[in-house]
């Protein structure tokens, strides 16, 4: 609208003329400065690409475990293929001096029969994490096959324990990975021929070492069920009458 010479304007036109000069209803308005928008921009242009550097590095290195991230381990037993056996009990004493004992029963079997298997297997059982560092072991089995049951009560080395807890780094389905040889594996053959190994998912096995057990005096289950033995499968029965106990072997 359009006033001539000394006409006042009009209230709305005082409010429209207010707002074009930078206030409205009296009260200055704040207007946002280019180049601190720019500015901005470019921090946070230069913020996401520090975070996709560190994202890319990341993705190259395996990730850090916690501290505790070692601090279980497990243990289990197995047999050669065809040499059943029956674990009776298996405990664990740990750096604390308290016994653990371990649920078993029948135990797995190994890919081949003569031998102690190399293969890539995955020993291991039970996870135990409430027990400290094992410090000595004892297994009582039945020897399936024969029949016979032995005990045998070992010092755990140290080098077990070392590798308990210390962190390899591994390929593991293509990427980087820390793990730590947490499965401890005992077997059991005929004749009371032992062995022990530790390793992991993705970690090579190591052997820790190899003994001989005892026969039990008391026969199975201590002398209960008058001396009955767990029984042996059917498949497992005919290849021992076929083919025998390879007793060297191990």
């Amino acid at each position: 609208m359009q006033h001539t010479k000394g006409q006042m304007p009009s209230p709305a036109d005082t409010k429209v003329r207010q707002c074009t000069s930078g206030y409205l209803h009296g009260k200055p308005v704040r207007k946002a400065s280019t180049d601190s928008h720019r500015l901005a921009m470019k921090l946070r242009g230069l913020g996401l690409l520090i975070l996709l550097v560190c994202v890319s590095a990341c993705a190259d290195e395996p990730s850090k475990p916690k501290a505790d991230f070692c601090g279980h381990w497990s243990m289990g037993v197995v047999a050669p293929k065809y040499m059943e056996a029956w674990v009776e009990t298996l405990e664990v004493k740990d750096d604390r001096g308290r016994w653990v004992k371990i649920p078993q029963g029948v135990v797995s079997d190994l890919g081949k029969t003569t031998g102690w298997d190399d293969g890539p297997w995955l020993g291991g059982g039970a996870a135990i994490d409430s027990a400290g560092a094992p410090m000595e072991v004892y297994v009582r089995w039945q020897s399936l096959a024969e029949p016979q049951t032995y005990t045998w009560h070992f010092t755990v080395p140290d080098r077990l324990r070392q590798a308990l807890v210390k962190q390899e780094s591994v390929l593991w389905q293509g990427k980087t990975v820390i793990e730590c040889r947490s499965d401890i594996t005992i077997g059991v053959a005929p004749g009371g021929h032992t062995v022990v190994w530790v390793g992991a998912g993705a970690v090579p096995r190591l052997e820790i070492l190899r003994g001989q057990a005892e026969v039990e005096p008391l026969g199975p289950d201590q002398g209960q069920h008058e001396g009955r033995y767990v029984r042996i499968s059917d498949e497992a029965k005919k290849y021992v009458e076929a083919h025998g106990i390879p007793y060297g072997s191990w």
